[in-house]
């Protein structure tokens, strides 16, 4: 191992390695992460004279190294949507180089603000869809107002770096001004001169930078000339850039130096360390693709069908299908099952995506469907049953659907994959493999684990209570998506409605109620009991209006609004009638869930 300093490098000398390739990412290297805030605090800590710690490389230059794993070129323009996927460079028969062991994410980050750019959505209220393009992802580059240093900032900044939008600022060479809060929390404004940071890579020298500051009438024994000028040394002449240099060619070594050199901080996550064991075993396979983007099409593909997943599960869902362990631990993605996952990809991931598309059929969509984990037994039984070929043909296993069905509903109504789940998933596998040729066994799930907290039976008194939970309680969205599986979750905002409005719920329409009615106003008007999912249009032509007079409005036009928003028909639906509405209603709900939740027979 390294043991030893290298000379320092300057920043700009690290960009002209970036781009004639001869500063490499490894695959065992996370993707680019860091937010706008963070490249912009890096930039002003060089500025200040903070260090920024040292980095590591690793001197490539063993052929068998070179042709047998992957690296990838830094990011030069990061876009969001893209999800800072680098692009990956052929190393075989390729000149030596270096790999980047520890500091990619600021080597990337002074690339992206001098050279690069950085892309990400611009949040536009109320708006549903976003589209790649330059209007939803507009390119930013990083400039620095070099007019003004930052006053009384809470984080100690000094210099104002920004990565603005491309023409949507003043240019640069415009004084303009600018928003701050002074220290009584007041918005004032002051002159400001935005210089595109990349820019400093065009002045030859100092007389440069003295002439420009000349022609754009700047003073230079001040603030702006010290700063351009700091600016300039600090990227061109200075070599900040302090790292140790690997000489070992062994990539297995190099791997534990990457995991002792992160495990020492929160840097990567846990995750993030089995996903660099992983693709350093997939590596040695010598597959088309690496293991990243593996995982970031199945990950893709399942959002494409409208779920949202991440590595975790996927790596989670691997693990229960391959070993005996599931359990999260360096130990248990050893080589050997690494490959086990390898040989298996392709029927891995159709289960994987076979059950998805299995579960949107059954009416679950991504907010339903809160408890990701409750689908890997579905995957498991796929696997092994070996109907993942045609479960979602319209004339096949139509038992097996309805159990699945009936054990979604059961399992996120029970919450019953809440809290570390791993013993209760082994326990599910443990019941599928030895039913592995029948239907999928709920049945036997029920029996099981009768009498413990894990229990799959919903009774009518486990009925009332989800019926009751609060508005304001997390649950009542997940509840109600369940309630009303049918709502366009892809075109439509969902709102949570008060179907008799919140606002007539006060004392002084009380004054005629005895004790008790009151009573049961108070405790049902906030429950699911007298909540609706509407769209955003709909809550929005509803407003506070009296439940009563809405519905004979929207029954001018849709005869079935009444059974849309599961009401009873033929039911005076005035204030004075609440009881009988709740109690009408009840019965309705109380229906789908048991339609959805009984276990009849056995399986």
């Amino acid at each position: 191992m390294a043991n030893q300093l290298e000379t320092a490098m300057t920043i700009k000398k690290a960009i002209d390695l970036i781009d004639s390739g001869d500063l490499l990412i490894p695959s065992i290297q996370r993707r680019f992460i860091w937010k706008p805030k963070q490249i912009e605090f890096l930039f002003d800590s060089i500025m200040q004279g903070y260090p920024i710690n040292t980095f590591m490389f690793w001197d490539v230059k063993d052929n068998e190294v070179k042709n047998q794993f992957r690296f990838y070129s830094f990011l030069k323009r990061y876009i969001e949507y893209n999800g800072g996927n680098n692009e990956e460079v052929g190393t075989v028969a390729y000149k030596d180089f270096k790999a980047v062991i520890d500091g990619q994410q600021r080597l990337n980050s002074l690339y992206i603000g001098i050279k690069g750019s950085y892309a990400e959505r611009k949040y536009k209220y109320h708006k549903k869809v976003y589209h790649k393009d330059e209007n939803d992802y507009p390119t930013k580059k990083l400039y620095l107002d070099i007019l003004n240093p930052l006053i009384n900032d809470e984080e100690k900044k000094l210099y104002d770096f920004q990565l603005l939008i491309n023409n949507e600022h003043v240019k640069e060479n415009i004084s303009t001004t600018k928003p701050f809060t002074d220290e009584k929390g007041n918005i004032q404004y002051i002159e400001c001169f935005w210089f595109e940071v990349g820019k400093i890579l065009e002045f030859n020298d100092i007389n440069d930078i003295v002439l420009y500051l000349n022609t754009e009438n700047l003073n230079i024994g001040g603030f702006p000339g010290k700063t351009l000028m700091n600016l300039y040394k600090l990227i061109n002449e200075t070599a900040i850039i302090n790292y140790y240099l690997e000489q070992e060619q062994d990539f297995d070594k190099i791997l534990f130096e990457f995991i002792r050199t992160n495990m020492g901080g929160t840097k990567l996550t846990f995750a993030n360390l089995l996903m660099s064991i992983i693709t350093a075993s997939w590596e040695k396979g010598n597959s088309i693709k690496g293991a990243r983007e593996e995982l970031d099409n199945i990950v893709r593909e399942i959002g494409d069908i409208g779920f949202v997943v991440d590595e975790d599960f996927i790596l989670k869902s691997c693990l229960v299908l391959v070993s005996n362990d599931i359990r999260f631990a360096l130990k248990n993605f050893s080589a050997d099952t690494v490959r086990k996952i390898m040989d298996e990809w392709g029927i891995i991931t159709k289960c994987i995506k076979e059950s998805f598309q299995l579960v949107k059929s059954l009416s679950f969509n991504n907010q339903s469907l809160r408890a990701k984990n409750s689908i890997i037994p579905i995957i498991y039984y796929l696997y092994f049953s070996h109907n993942y070929d045609d479960i979602n043909k319209d004339n096949k296993h139509q038992i097996n659907k309805q159990f699945i069905k009936q054990y979604l509903h059961i399992s996120l109504l029970n919450k019953l994959f809440g809290g570390s789940s791993d013993g209760f998933l082994v326990k599910l596998r443990n019941v599928i493999l030895e039913n592995k040729n029948n239907d999928f066994p709920l049945y036997s799930f029920k029996e099981l684990f009768k009498g413990t907290n894990r229990s799959f039976h919903i009774d009518d008194e486990r009925v009332n209570t989800i019926l009751r939970t609060s508005y304001d309680d997390l649950d009542s969205f997940y509840i109600l998506s369940l309630l009303f599986p049918k709502f366009n979750f892809d075109f439509k905002n969902p709102n949570i409605d008060h179907l008799h409005p919140k606002s007539q719920f006060v004392e002084t329409n009380y004054l005629s109620f005895s004790d008790e009615k009151k009573e049961f106003y108070k405790n049902h008007f906030n429950s699911v009991l007298n909540l609706s999912l509407l769209s955003e249009e709909q809550n929005k032509s509803k407003n506070k209006s009296e439940l009563k007079g809405w519905v004979e409005t929207q029954e001018n036009t849709n005869k079935g609004i009444r059974n849309a928003i599961l009401i009873p028909e033929n039911m005076d639906l005035s204030f004075a009638n609440f009881e009988n509405f709740i109690i009408g209603r009840e019965k309705i709900l109380m229906e789908i869930i048991k339609a959805n939740t009984e276990i009849i027979g056995n399986n």
